[in-house]
């Protein structure tokens, strides 16, 4: 009798053992109830962009941000220029022994024979100053001339910077365009940039152009 009963609750046990162990991988989408499975039970980070679709949902956007710091720009990338056609005001500009500033970009259009200007450059932290100009000399002489121009900075002083270009200009009407450009390290400040020139009986500016960048170091 002992025995009987001992039997009983082994196989009662057993079956109930059977009853609430599933094997392995045996629960799939058709043993799982509607919204079963919710956040919680949903391991962090267990997710991919695959399952949701290749993509994940874009969320609410977020307030906007507090104002960022001022930048300590130097003015890189400031462009002067200046465009100059004397005849286009009736005239010419003599080029003597004296030094005659041919372009200057604080000189505003519509003066002089400036047909375009954008006035002196102004740079806020110690920078490169790079200029580059052409002027078309004429020598109307009977005789060959020579013309010298450079490049100058004026703020409260004239300042020469890079080398002086000589050129040989043939009599009677000949001509030449004298390419000049330099640069400089320049501090804080306002500069008229100027093309000068000098050179003899005869000679005079036709037209020319000007141009200046900066660029921070």
């Amino acid at each position: 009798m002992v025995v009987a009963c001992v039997a009983l609750v082994v196989a009662l046990g057993g079956t109930g053992y059977a009853a609430i162990t599933l094997p392995r991988n045996s629960v799939g989408n058709n043993q799982l109830k509607a919204n079963a499975v919710t956040g919680a039970k949903v391991r962090n980070g267990s997710l991919g962009a695959e399952d949701f679709g290749g993509a994940l949902p874009r969320g609410a956007r977020g307030p906007q941000g507090p104002d960022g710091q001022p930048g300590s720009g130097s003015g890189s990338g400031t462009l002067g220029f200046a465009s100059r056609d004397p005849a286009v005001a009736g005239g010419s500009i003599d080029v003597g022994a004296t030094p005659v500033d041919v372009l200057a970009l604080s000189v505003p259009a519509g003066t002089s024979g400036y047909v375009a200007s954008s006035g002196p450059v102004t740079v806020t932290a110690p920078s490169r100053l790079i200029a580059n100009a052409q002027a078309v000399i004429l020598q109307s002489a009977a005789a060959r001339g020579n013309v010298s121009c450079s490049i100058v900075l004026v703020t409260s002083e004239v300042r020469g910077i890079g080398n002086y270009v000589n050129a040989n200009i043939e009599p009677n009407n000949g001509y030449v365009p004298v390419a000049v450009s330099a640069g400089a390290e320049v501090e804080p400040g306002t500069y008229d940039v100027r093309v000068r020139c000098t050179g003899g009986a005869g000679l005079s500016f036709h037209r020319g152009n000007l141009t200046v960048a900066v660029a921070a170091r």
